[in-house]
């Protein structure tokens, strides 16, 4: 009970309180952690770092995104499950393992085990419960799902080009593979991917031996999914069908956008090519209406800052620019603005490059 010990020190749980609590605990069967996580006396983080500080061991917040998939599987699926811990990276001798239970004796007889077969010294971390359970959602990744899409449903077509290296497929031959069920499905794993990960846009890009597909997230690219080459023209082609873009233009820029219902939401997505050196690079932006639609409460201003907006947007005229990077929230700003102005008595007309969500009583324009 060393944590609920310190919890009393810190003051966090009164001496009264004591008694009651420790008799609760003991009667519960679980984990000192669990129980108090349960219990909601203290948030996972703050109750994780104040293991790290009675058992000495460093805590460490990791972002799911960048656990390399390889590192990931040098600790099997059920055995990370089982023993509550994950690999999180390796560097010149050591792997970093991110652990809940470090003072587990079994954990730490299976980590003595794995480490002679790795030939790798482990340096433990503690990390939150959240974080592992969506780090343990990654070994069913998204590599391994469209991959195996693709191989298992490959078509004569796309087998064909492969081995004898063919030129470019006709258009009517590229439209055939396509609309084949593995590559749609394939495409279709991605976005669905992209939008359970909160991304704000999905990059599809060819390299010299294969093709990279990379996330968003938090305004930083996150590399996610590396696949043969050959599949680079039919995911392009089906993308570019969905968008209603020209199969036979693969040397000036398109865009275009599409819509794909995933659950039961309605998603859109807008979709610009361009032509490099290696083939045709498609940026899909992933516009969630749900996400994008924010009152101002909910988009985390300070206090001065959503003062000077409601009293800017409150004027006859003016202008407010917002700036920033990508994915930063300026589009979600101005449509938070304009959800305040939308009203029956006045005519609102947006001009925009390009339209990202449709405003129900709004004329949108796009220049």
């Amino acid at each position: 009970m060393l944590l609920i010990k310190k919890l009393i020190e810190k003051g966090v749980v009164s001496r009264e309180q004591e008694a009651s609590l420790v008799k609760e605990f003991e009667a519960s069967g679980k984990k000192e952690e669990e129980f108090l996580l349960s219990k909601k006396i203290i948030g996972e983080e703050e109750l994780f770092r104040l293991k790290s500080e009675v058992s000495g061991i460093p805590f460490k917040d990791v972002l799911p995104i960048d656990v390399s998939l390889d590192v990931l599987k040098l600790i099997p699926q059920r055995t990370a499950d089982h023993y509550k811990m994950v690999a999180l990276m390796k560097n010149e001798g050591f792997l970093e393992i991110g652990m809940l239970y470090p003072e587990d004796l079994s954990a730490q007889e299976a980590l003595k085990f794995l480490s002679r077969r790795w030939d790798l010294k482990p340096k433990i971390v503690l990390i939150k419960p959240v974080v592992f359970d969506e780090i343990l959602k990654r070994y069913g990744s998204l590599k391994e799902e469209v991959s195996e899409i693709l191989d298992s449903g490959a078509t004569k077509e796309t087998k064909k080009e492969a081995k004898k290296k063919k030129a470019e497929a006709t258009i009517e031959e590229m439209k055939r593979v396509v609309e084949e069920a593995p590559v749609s499905k394939a495409v279709s794993s991605i976005m669905q991917y992209a939008v359970e990960k909160g991304a704000s846009d999905v990059h599809i890009e060819p390299e010299k031996k294969q093709l990279r597909v990379r996330f968003r997230m938090l305004g930083s690219l996150h590399s996610s999914v590396k696949l043969p080459l050959r599949f680079h023209k039919p995911i392009v082609s089906r993308i570019k069908i969905l968008s209603y873009l020209k199969l036979d233009e693969q040397r000036m820029p398109q865009d275009g956008r599409f819509s794909m219902m995933l659950g039961d939401k309605a998603i859109d997505f807008r979709v610009s090519t361009f032509p490099t050196t290696l083939g045709e690079k498609v940026v899909i932006r992933v516009l969630d209406s749900a996400a994008g639609f924010k009152s101002f409460e909910e988009l985390g201003l300070s206090a001065r800052d959503k003062k000077t907006i409601q009293r800017a947007i409150a004027k006859p005229y003016g202008l407010i620019l917002v700036t920033g990077p990508t994915g930063c929230g300026k589009t979600t700003t101005l449509y938070s603005a304009l959800r305040v102005l939308n009203q029956e008595d006045v005519n609102v007309i947006t001009l925009e490059d390009p339209v990202e969500y449709f405003i129900k009583g709004v004329n949108q324009s796009q220049v």
